[in-house]
């Protein structure tokens, strides 16, 4: 019986973690239905499926990190958590046309995200780990009360591989049960919010035109500074020109991991595929003005 489940678990092994390098993978739960996207937007709280405390407002704070650097006009989140907190205020639940419309006027926005965690699950086998973190996004009208947008992503993280040697054993062990720790489900969420944010369809206005520019790839968004510069670290390792640059939005200071810069657009988008390939998640690529 023990020489039986010997057997099961190392067939588990080889086929889970025979890779000892970190990968991420990315599961696509549904295919979006919108072709651009809102300008001013305003996140509303999440809902967590998991009752994972804390889990719903950080895969929101993140979302939002994420969203703050594109082309689209964001309405802070504290404002958007005192307009429902006062006195009087907004219920979201249902929300109907004319909430949507309430919200609009009174955030200025002209749309809102809504989202729902439904997956947080840890796997642990002695020398193999897993992480998955699931959300889903909606994205509404204020004006008519349509729906613009929604997707769905599951980022997984996994760790872990089959030790050759008994020497081997405990330090698998150890470097697999990294994965479980507060670090790896930041790690995980940012993944998550990272891909969520990348594919929702830039505003459909027009950038303003500039006679110079330069790009850089947004690899990671942090509200720890530690983990934005362990990130940058790993980067400089691999070769990548990254720095870390932090930017105050009302009281919440982000802590970005950017890539670059680079003069010409065509070696930015190569450094990304690249990035992409060794990384399994698609930096944001950004356009600065000179």
């Amino acid at each position: 019986m023990r020489l039986t489940l010997l057997v099961f678990l190392s067939v588990l092994l080889l086929a889970w973690g025979c890779v000892s390098r970190r990968q991420v993978v990315y599961q696509e739960m549904e295919s979006p239905n919108a072709a651009s996207g809102p300008r001013t937007i305003a996140i509303l709280p999440f809902h967590d499926a998991t009752d994972s405390p804390g889990l719903g407002q950080m895969v929101r704070q993140s979302l939002y990190g994420h969203l703050s650097h594109r082309r689209f006009k964001d309405v802070e989140l504290a404002v958007v958590d005192q307009a429902l907190a006062d006195p009087g205020g907004i219920p979201v639940d249902p929300l109907t046309p004319d909430v949507l419309r309430t919200l609009g006027e009174r955030l200025g926005c002209d749309a809102v995200v809504t989202g729902r965690v439904t997956e947080l699950e840890r796997l642990f086998m002695g020398v193999y780990s897993q992480l998955s973190v699931g959300a889903d996004i909606t994205i509404h009208d204020t004006h008519d009360g349509r729906q613009l947008w929604s997707d769905s992503h599951i980022a997984r993280l996994h760790d872990g591989s089959l030790p050759l040697t008994p020497l081997g054993i405990p330090l698998s062990g150890v470097r697999s049960g990294w994965n479980l720790r507060n670090s790896q489900v930041i790690r995980a969420v940012d993944d998550l919010t990272r891909t969520l944010a990348d594919r929702i369809p830039e505003p459909d206005a027009p950038m303003r035109a500039a006679s110079k520019v330069r790009f850089e790839l947004q690899v990671g968004a942090y509200l720890d500074h530690q983990l934005a510069v362990d990130q940058r670290d790993a980067l400089d390792l691999m070769g990548y020109p990254a720095t870390v640059h932090s930017e105050k939005r009302q009281e919440t200071i982000w802590h970005r991991v950017m890539v670059g810069p680079y003069s010409e657009e065509p070696e930015a988008l190569r450094v990304r595929q690249q990035l992409e390939t060794q990384l399994g998640t698609r930096p944001f690529l950004h356009r600065q003005p000179l």
